[in-house]
């Protein structure tokens, strides 16, 4: 008997030193990208509500005490967005769901969201490629029976690296769909790499590979829902004068629902654009701001870094910049968090195709096996 229990014993014991050995490993790993004692950290977090619980990654530095999460079990969204101002200490930027965990899970305005594998709406959840008609979940509001901003948003992400220097902080997230999704049967992958770097500028990178082994390709484009913190009357909305601009005009009448009267689906039909040029806000009275839901298109490719958008609020002490690699020629601007949620807020999403890109193919991305889409969004105060 004490033969047998001194072999359990030292079995035991050989099993528990070889995933000590596995664990030990494992932090050595990340240990290597995140440096101790470095400016940037990486850290775990997580709020719950009731049963409902959000789970986010958190990156900050330390210097500016600026920092952004990323709620990893609901599509990589951006829950925080903290940026330092040369005139003081950091601001939040966007609207965040104030730690409750329900609001996450419910999405109930698309705050912060990652739009993927498409962005804005697919025309009455359907369209047809290679030859083949799918039907997408409809999920648009009442009276409009689109599939609206796609299907990351509630799924589980995959952590794949982290990493923390003196120079920046950033978080991959990944998420393989799988074709089992109702309306997109293929097999895209799809990492996002989320990123602050020492001068205060917040990115993101958005890859997505077809990883298909039969041959057969995929559509694709993405966007994002972010809602900018602002005075939305007093606002000026500035799209970047590097190139001309085209309003997307859709379907009008009143047969749909308000505020739009809309079906919001592009008629193919476009009208040059100016009223975002920066020569005057947004508009309205001290209540509510004047209703835009615009989407609209860059007629070129913009030199550099690609299109920069600004926002600037006469009452804040910083102004907001946001540019989009050429990948990113269209932005939806819509004025009415205020008046549906009650939030001052404007939402600038840039889309990466036209909205209904799935059937108007306006920019749409059909990506092969084996190749890849690459997408970049920059954020920062100036």
């Amino acid at each position: 008997v004490f033969i047998m229990a001194y072999s359990v014993t030292l079995h035991i014991i050989v099993v528990v030193c070889f995933f000590r050995a596995i664990n030990a490993s494992s932090s050595d790993s990340k240990e290597e990208n995140n440096q101790k004692g470095s400016r940037f950290t990486v850290t775990d977090d997580e709020f719950k509500t009731g049963d409902d619980v959000a789970v986010l990654k958190v990156v900050k530095d330390t210097q500016t005490e600026a920092y952004f999460s990323v709620v990893v079990n609901y599509g990589g969204l951006v829950e925080d967005l903290v940026l330092p101002v040369k005139a003081g200490g950091p601001e939040r930027v966007i609207w965040s769901h104030d730690k409750n965990a329900t609001a996450v899970k419910l999405n109930g305005d698309w705050r912060g969201r990652m739009l993927i594998p498409y962005g804005n709406r697919i025309g009455g959840a359907t369209y047809v490629f290679n030859g083949t008609r799918y039907h997408l979940p409809i999920n648009d509001v009442p009276g409009l029976n689109n599939s609206l901003h796609g299907l990351l948003w509630d799924r589980a992400m995959t952590v794949v690296d982290v990493s923390a220097t003196d120079a920046s902080g950033s978080v991959t997230l990944r998420y393989d769909f799988n074709g089992s999704d109702k309306g997109y049967p293929f097999l895209l992958r799809v990492e996002i790499t989320y990123m602050l770097d020492a001068s205060g500028v917040f990115s993101f990178n958005v890859v997505a590979e077809n990883m298909d082994p039969t041959g057969w390709p995929l559509p694709f484009y993405n966007g994002w829902h972010p809602y900018f913190l602002c005075n939305s009357t007093a606002a000026i909305v500035t799209l970047d004068p590097c190139t001309d601009w085209l309003h997307v005009d859709v379907s009008m009448g009143p047969q749909y629902p308000p505020p739009r009267y809309s079906n919001m689906v592009p008629t193919g039909h476009t009208t040059p654009y100016n009223r975002f040029n920066g020569s005057q806000p947004i508009g309205g009275n001290s209540t509510l701001p004047t209703y835009f839901d615009e989407e609209v298109k860059a007629t070129t490719a913009c030199s550099g870094q690609g299109y920069t958008v600004k926002l600037t609020d006469p009452y804040s002490k910083y102004g907001i910049s946001m540019t989009s690699s050429n990948s990113y020629p269209f932005m939806q601007i819509w004025t009415g968090a205020k008046t549906t949620f009650g939030i001052d807020a404007v939402v600038l999403e840039p889309l990466s195709a036209m909205s209904d890109a799935y059937n108007n193919h306006d920019n749409l991305h059909i990506i092969s096996p084996g190749q890849k889409y690459t997408g970049v969004v920059k954020v920062s105060l100036f």
